[in-house]
């Protein structure tokens, strides 16, 4: 069954279909990537154009994880800002992070073959509030020092900007076309891809087996690309908390100039035309809060909000959020995570097709013993990586305690659920999460995830299930659908007399 989280503009436009079968049985690779996102597909394209034999599992489909719900944004701007990635990094190796972000989009460019409206535009970083000037003049500045071709500028062409600097040389693409590019260029290139695969993960070092969908894969590397930790380094859950980040699409009276806009709010607000040959359709996102730790309805309402107030708007088209994971030092985590052969792009933030797409040449660099500048600064072992087992029993038992001081003591009536709605609360006696899906179906279901014992929390939303510990996620009736679970809620025992 096809399984995604979020029902993109993306996926509207092209409904996701399995084309890949199952794995079944036993089989034999060199390098097991796991996850269909842009950072697996173009990292299994890298290691098979060098010749590595190559298997890519997917647990549901491609393009039903984050890079599905994107908003195609393709810019090499640091998501912390220029000045803070120069206290970050020393000059040149910021200036490499950018170049790296650079070649991306160029790579991105010449995979797509004019196939997937992928425009070269200009963007803008700017601001509504006076007071920011000053803070957004050393940003300019810092910008132009690792090697970004910025200027400042007084007239933004968004509504309320005050000022900003225009960045050249950025760009903006349909994932939908472009995962289906991407796809065929791996195919091409003999990678085998495996759809609806659930790959389990190890607290082995040095795995060299793991099962995947109703077989398991031998293997001599093995890559997790699925946007969050997938590996037993316990330390990058940490390092790498989820959020989710909100998107919509709108028809607006006005032309719209394209570019690539974004804003110096915290979260930022970003907006950019919705393809090529329409200018009056825009793509708006921002409102980001910590995964299951955050008022849905009210974030969705507030960019809708943001947007009406900026945009003669005649039109919201389609709305939808997106998982994204957020590296606590501003950096990503592409590397070795444990053992000899595990490696993780993870922490990508919201800007995941230029570091994805970036991250395949490091991961095969790397595999390879090539010198690569940005290693050090980029790997996983920067917070301190402990032994899996260790942390895995003291975590696991912290996080449930933690769990059972914030279970909810109040008893909740199910029958007073209307359908989309659900919470978690006692119902004779015994702590349930129990909701009611769109249909009027009911379903009850223990309130503990299944990954490390964190309580979950009904998303009205997006009618799903999600952990605000690491951001796992499952669908109303309690199936993994996202995240490091690996298996589902588990039922209640107080099941409805109606089921």
């Amino acid at each position: 069954m096809t399984k995604a989280i979020h029902h993109s503009y993306w996926i509207k436009q092209h409904p996701l279909t399995s084309k890949f079968a199952s794995l079944s049985g036993t089989h034999s690779t060199e390098v097991l990537v796991v996850g269909g996102g842009i950072s697996g597909l173009t990292t299994a394209l890298e290691l098979a154009t060098r010749g590595r034999r190559v298997t890519l599992c997917e647990a549901s489909v491609i393009g039903a994880g984050t890079t599905g719900g994107t908003s195609g944004h393709l810019d090499a701007h640091p998501e912390m800002g220029p000045a803070r990635l120069l206290s970050r990094l020393k000059v040149d190796l910021a200036r490499e992070y950018v170049e790296m972000r650079k070649r991306a989009i160029g790579r991105i460019t010449k995979i797509a073959a004019d196939q997937c409206d992928v425009v070269a535009v200009p963007a803008f970083q700017y601001s509504e509030v006076a007071g920011d000037k000053r803070t957004l003049e050393e940003d300019c500045e810092a910008a132009k020092q690792i090697g970004l071709n910025a200027k400042w500028d007084e007239v933004i062409p968004v509504p309320r900007a005050k000022f900003g600097y225009r960045i050249e040389s950025m760009a903006r693409m349909d994932i939908s076309l472009y995962l289906k590019q991407l796809t065929q260029a791996a195919v091409q290139q003999g990678v085998q891809i495996f759809e609806n695969t659930l790959v389990s993960g190890s607290s082995e070092e040095n795995v060299r087996t793991l099962q995947a969908g109703d077989g398991e894969v031998h293997f001599e590397h093995v890559v997790g690309t699925v946007h969050c930790n997938f590996s037993p380094a316990l330390n990058i859950y940490a390092a790498t908390p989820a959020y989710q980040s909100y998107v919509l699409t709108a028809k607006i009276a006005a032309p719209f100039v394209d570019a690539l806009y974004w804003d110096s709010s915290d979260p930022y607000y970003y907006v950019r035309r919705v393809r090529s040959g329409d200018d009056r359709s825009i793509m708006v996102g921002g409102c980001d809060h910590r995964t299951g730790a955050g008022d849905e309805k009210e974030a969705a309402q507030k960019l809708e909000r943001w947007v009406r107030e900026r945009f003669n708007v005649t039109e919201i088209t389609s709305r939808w959020s997106a998982e994204l994971f957020e590296p606590t030092d501003g950096l990503p985590m592409i590397g070795k995570a444990y053992g000899d052969n595990m490696w993780v792009v993870t922490g990508l933030s919201g800007v995941g097709l230029t570091l994805g797409t970036a991250s395949a040449t490091l991961i095969a660099d790397m595999m390879a013993g090539i010198d690569v500048p940005l290693a050090e600064a980029l790997s996983p072992a920067r917070f301190g990586l402990s032994r899996p087992m260790h942390w895995l029993s003291e975590q696991a038992v912290s996080a449930m305690d933690v769990a059972e001081r914030i279970l909810p003591a109040s008893s909740i009536d199910p029958n007073s659920l209307r359908p989309g709605q659900g919470a978690v609360g006692k119902i004779e006696g015994e702590h349930v999460a129990v909701c009611r899906d769109r249909s009027g179906c009911e379903h009850r279901l223990s309130p503990i995830c299944t990954h490390m014992g964190g309580v979950v929390h009904w998303n009205e939303v997006e009618q799903t299930w999600d952990c605000p510990v690491h951001g796992g996620r499952f669908n109303a009736a309690g199936e993994r659908i996202y995240g490091p679970p690996q298996d589902d809620l588990k039922s209640s025992s107080k099941v409805s007399n109606a089921e």
